[in-house]
């Protein structure tokens, strides 16, 4: 999975730098117009369904996940007659034509993502990760290099959604296929209820959580425009690109993990703070680097184009900081049977949200936008500590000071950093760059001598034998 989440970073990477060099700013902002709109409706369809799957462990297994299946093929269908309704309404609100074309591309991968998803919530459920794993890559590669040679074909901004329509599909059959789940005629529908019973709160929650999500860019794009849009929406990718593609590695695992040792609170206690520290090790200093060296990043990667993407980028990277750190709160609520929680504080949180953004885009300015889109989600992390630690029986103040502490050495080394670039009138980034790196990991191992210790073992279980060995 490691391997699989690094090369698909490395791969997403290379394709977002040359179609970000061929294409319009507005091109990227009618692509995140349109897969909003999917990715709203697909919420409330998907939501829930694998992970009720997963939280299962009865002695009606088959019958749960046949009937789930068969709830999610008819909650499929109802979201893609939503969408075709919905669509052209969606491409005259934004005056945009394409955006129409564009949905129907991306309805069709869609299809098959659902037709998938019981698949895959079983490979998570039995933690068996190398044939998901495998598909994923493949299809993953493929779909982003596909991008590239459908942009050289001449096909613009279809080039983006095009991988949706015709590589998507071939990975859902591979993964159906290779699951060995063979749904049966009988739809088991007596489970309906209480698989609704114990979605309804992760619908609430994740639909709600949507809105967090995505308000912002229904917002920039109605009223700041495509273009700001499109600079607003590579910012936003550059931010979460290793956020994406490392994060999902933990919590595809902890989850089940938190599942299992739902009735051991001080073992699910003990686990829970061991990933929040792993994460904070590191994606502190990763996404600190992001802001440290935003304009070389930004200029060398995506082209002088997108010089403007700069500060929202480095504003919207300090909240992706928060997040990172924050992110296994939300799988702790839903393993431990208790979706409620993420629910009623989206319920109170979204209007909060939506409002400021909408607040912020009368000041027709992408900067304040960013800004105080940030500040509001980081608030929302704080929270969520405060949430999660009642379900563990610990303080929320406790969970953050534990978990921030690797944020103490990034202060420390970029303080010379700084020094270094304000009175060294020289070009030296790579030197900036290796001081950061190896500074952070002295001062850490010297500071935190025990978190070190005990990051290092569980390093370990996520690295292959031969490089576990070699770390000892």
């Amino acid at each position: 999975m490691l391997f699989r989440k690094g090369w698909g970073a490395l791969v997403s990477f290379a394709v977002m730098a040359y179609l970000a060099r061929v294409l319009n700013k507005s091109d990227f902002g009618l692509l995140a117009i349109s897969s909003t709109l999917i990715g709203l409706i697909e919420t409330v369809a998907l939501s829930g369904i694998g992970e009720y799957v997963i939280f299962y462990h009865g002695d009606k297994e088959k019958e749960v996940t046949n009937s789930a299946f068969w709830l999610n093929i008819l909650l499929t269908v109802v979201v893609c007659a939503a969408v075709l309704v919905a669509a052209p309404f969606w491409a005259s609100f934004y005056k945009d034509d394409r955006i129409n074309k564009i949905i129907w591309l991306l309805l069709i991968g869609f299809f098959f993502n659902m037709l998938s998803s019981i698949s895959v919530a079983q490979f998570r459920k039995t933690l068996d990760y190398k044939p998901l794993v495998l598909i994923q890559t493949i299809f993953g590669t493929v779909s982003q290099l596909s991008q590239i040679a459908f942009a050289l074909l001449g096909f613009g901004v279809y080039s983006l959604a095009l991988p949706n329509a015709i590589i998507t599909p071939a990975m859902g059959i591979a993964l159906i296929y290779k699951s060995g789940f063979r749904p049966r005629f009988n739809m088991n529908k007596e489970h309906w209820g209480n698989i609704f019973g114990y979605t309804k709160h992760v619908i609430g929650a994740r639909v709600l959580g949507k809105f967090v999500n995505e308000g912002d860019t229904l917002i920039v794009g109605k009223f700041l425009g495509m273009e700001l849009l499109g600079v607003y929406n590579l910012a936003f990718k550059f931010a979460h690109l290793f956020f994406a593609n490392f994060l999902p590695i933990i919590t595809n695992v902890t989850m089940p993990v938190f599942s299992q040792l739902k009735e051991n609170i001080p073992r699910l206690r003990d686990n829970f703070i061991r990933t929040l520290k792993l994460i904070a090790f590191v994606t502190i200093p990763v996404i600190s680097f992001q802001i440290l060296f935003a304009e070389p990043l930004i200029n060398l990667i995506y082209g002088p184009k997108w010089h403007d993407a700069i500060i929202p980028f480095q504003i919207l990277s300090l909240f992706v900081l928060f997040k990172s750190v924050g992110s296994p709160t939300s799988g702790l609520y839903n393993a431990t049977g208790k979706p409620q929680i993420g629910f009623y504080f989206l319920l109170i949180f979204t209007p909060i949200f939506i409002g400021s953004v909408f607040l912020s885009s009368l000041f027709k300015s992408l900067i304040i936008t960013t800004i105080i889109v940030s500040a509001i989600r980081i608030l929302g992390t704080f929270v969520h500590f405060f949430l999660s630690g009642k379900i563990i029986n610990v303080k929320g103040l406790i969970l953050i000071k534990e978990t921030l502490k690797p944020l103490v050495t990034v202060i420390i080394i970029s303080i010379p950093v700084l020094i270094f670039r304000l009175f060294i009138k020289m070009d030296l980034i790579i030197v900036e760059m290796l001081l950061f790196l190896t500074g952070y990991l002295f001062l850490f191992i010297k500071i935190l001598p025990k978190e070190w210790h005990e990051i290092n073992n569980d390093v370990r279980q996520f690295l292959p034998d031969e490089l576990s060995r070699f770390m000892k």
